[in-house]
């Protein structure tokens, strides 16, 4: 298991263990009222560090390697550190995510409001999945949950993902500040997709780790019932699959490979399959 599965997985993986979905009930403050140090919230902290690195990027490239090696320690992750945690995972994983977390709703994409100024104000436009007792504040805090969100139960969470997924989304948990237990809260699955998701782009675009780590699973080609259709090459967010013109089939790099499983449910001949990451010894340490 990952390294995040080894410090709060109490014996399984992270997000599995219902510690990690327990959270202080929010208080109700006065119309007005900001906290004590505004701008203090996980969301507003990793923004503050990816514009830093952005614009090191830009002017300072030295200035850029020193502040990316220093983000993708792991004590800046939280619920320890400044960074928002984020991890990859399948389909059937987020199915399993909805047997543990209450309340489940949908709601609108923060990251596609800034990427594309889309705004998504009702249930029939909602893209993202958001999980816990954040939900209850969702009429306190119009600017974050446009259009106030749905919600759903289990089952109802499982077909809203599978709609996603079969459209093409991957799925990323995401972590918002700690629970009681002193472990990571687990406040979101996002629906996402590359250009649009900002957590997928820190990885891929500026090289923070933390910011989306990989899944447990990587992909893998049967060739014996592949046709060569291409259409997994379609699916793929994150570049790790490319078309072999000599063979005529699709091959996979697993080191770029993020173990999302789009490809494999995209497939429709069933010759893709998704294999633990730690089962290949030059990947079990790659995440």
């Amino acid at each position: 298991m990952c390294w995040v599965c080894d410090e709060y997985g109490d014996g399984t993986r992270w997000f599995l263990n219902p510690q990690n979905y327990a959270r202080f009930m929010y208080t109700v403050k006065r119309p007005g009222d900001a906290p004590k140090e505004y701008g203090s919230d996980p969301e507003a902290q990793s923004g503050r560090i990816l514009g830093e690195i952005m614009t090191a990027k830009m002017q300072d490239p030295e200035k850029f390697a020193e502040l990316v090696k220093k983000a993708n320690q792991r004590d800046m992750a939280f619920p320890k550190g400044p960074i928002q945690l984020a991890q990859t995972v399948t389909l059937d994983e987020a199915k399993e995510v909805c047997d543990i977390s209450y309340p489940i709703a949908a709601m609108f994409c923060l990251c596609r409001h800034h990427v594309r100024a889309q705004e998504e104000t009702n249930e029939h436009e909602y893209s993202c999945t958001g999980l816990g007792v954040g939900m209850f504040k969702s009429e306190r805090w119009p600017e974050r949950y446009k259009g106030g969100v749905h919600f759903m139960d289990a089952d109802e969470a499982k077909e809203w993902l599978a709609k996603w997924d079969k459209a093409g989304f991957m799925h990323l948990l995401m972590t918002f500040g700690a629970s009681p237990s002193g472990g990571p809260y687990m406040g979101g699955i996002c629906n996402c997709s590359y250009p649009d998701c900002l957590a997928v782009r820190g990885r891929l675009d500026y090289g923070l780790e933390l910011n989306a780590l990989k899944g447990h699973y990587v992909a893998k080609v049967d060739y014996d019932l592949c046709n060569g259709c291409g259409i997994c090459v379609q699916r793929c967010q994150f570049g790790a699959l490319k078309f072999e013109v000599v063979k005529d089939r699709p091959n996979i790099d697993q080191f770029r490979c993020f173990g999302c499983g789009l490809c494999q449910s995209g497939c429709p001949q069933n010759a893709i399959t998704m294999v633990e990451r730690e089962s290949f010894p030059a990947l079990k340490e790659v995440w």
